[in-house]
């Protein structure tokens, strides 16, 4: 009796441990020992760092050490080998298997590899639902059309994403063989410094060794990669936020700019009031009847193309856009 109390004690311990290790960021082991402390669960360091690395040790209790630095950290990974036995309930499993369909040329093919369990378990769960028919039928009546040219994604090596996946978990160095879009070979390290999806491609942000710039390269024109063993270096104050914020992913014209436009169409003057193209966008109308629509923006070659696609179809009159951060004069076509 005595044994299987102690087992039971020990396993208590352990569940205590778990429920206090975070998903979203590390915890240490003085912090794990105080939060234990607090709610009466009394352990030594030592027993409490035995623990850990039997936890971590024991892979499907996925719990994983960052050994980077004194005090270890430890975090909750998401379950790779339970996606498949995941339950689902109907509900669920119509919303994956749309976002299947959204996601199938929208994202590279090592991501929706690493999905399909997933989605597979979704498409079980439909097939073995007594209302299979009625569900299906329903998915035929949901359709996803996107405002882009479609386009299938471009051919990423498993290889070449792995390598920079971990890479950038590591906060590792990558040494990288690069092909540019003129067919310029490039042969480099390279410190990972963020991972950005554009429409159907994937870019890693990184600095070359020997260099001060930011540059993001295609993972699709990689031909090789491989993490090695030294600290990436991040420039101070780089954020990947701030770095897409300053307009390098969406084709700016590199500036921003108070825009006006006026046009006769009252289906577009809906339309724009209910997905306006964001906070600043005023809209009213004119006594002629038109409509005037102002908003400060990014000036992209998208929004060319969107002032294109619908001039005549809007009955656009008036484009007009001033810059934002200056005095230049308002270019104006009519």
């Amino acid at each position: 009796m005595p044994i299987v109390e102690s087992a039971m004690r020990e396993a208590f311990v352990v569940i205590a441990i778990l429920k206090r290790i975070p998903r979203n960021r590390w915890i240490s082991t003085p912090e794990l020992a105080a939060s234990l402390e607090e709610a009466g669960i009394e352990i030594s360091t030592r027993r409490l760092q035995r623990l850990l690395k039997n936890i971590c040790e024991w892979d499907e209790l996925c719990v994983e050490c960052d050994m980077r630095s004194k005090p270890y950290g430890y975090k909750q990974r998401l379950p790779t080998l339970d996606l498949a036995a995941t339950h689902l309930r109907p509900q669920e499993s119509l919303l994956l298997r749309l976002s299947e369909e959204h996601l199938r040329y929208q994202l590279p093919a090592p991501l929706m590899r690493s999905l399909s369990p997933l989605f597979e378990t979704a498409r079980t769960t439909l097939k073995e639902s007594g209302s299979t028919t009625r569900m299906n039928a329903w998915l035929k009546k949901v359709a996803f059309v996107s405002g882009a040219v479609p386009m299938l994604p471009p051919k990423i090596l498993p290889r070449i994403f792995d390598a920079v996946s971990e890479g950038l978990y590591r906060e590792s160095k990558l040494e990288i063989e690069y092909v540019n879009s003129i067919g310029q070979k490039t042969v480099g390290i390279v410190s990972p410094l963020g991972l950005v999806q554009q429409d159907q491609r994937l870019y890693l942000v990184c600095q070359f060794d020997g260099y001060d710039n930011i540059r993001h390269l295609a993972l699709h024109r990689m031909l090789t990669a491989h993490v090695l063993d030294f600290p990436a270096v991040r420039p101070k104050d780089f954020t990947l936020d701030k770095y897409v914020a300053e307009r390098h992913f969406n084709y700016s014209n590199g500036r921003k700019i108070h825009l006006t436009l006026e046009f006769t169409n009252m289906t577009t003057a809906k339309n724009m009031a209910e997905t306006p193209f964001n906070k600043t966008q005023t809209l009213k109308q004119l006594p002629d009847g038109a409509w005037r629509l102002e908003a400060d923006l990014d000036d992209t070659v998208m929004l060319d193309g969107w002032i294109a696609a619908w001039k005549d179809a809007a009955g656009i009159r008036k484009v007009e856009k001033t810059p934002v951060d200056d005095n230049l004069e308002a270019e104006e076509t009519e």
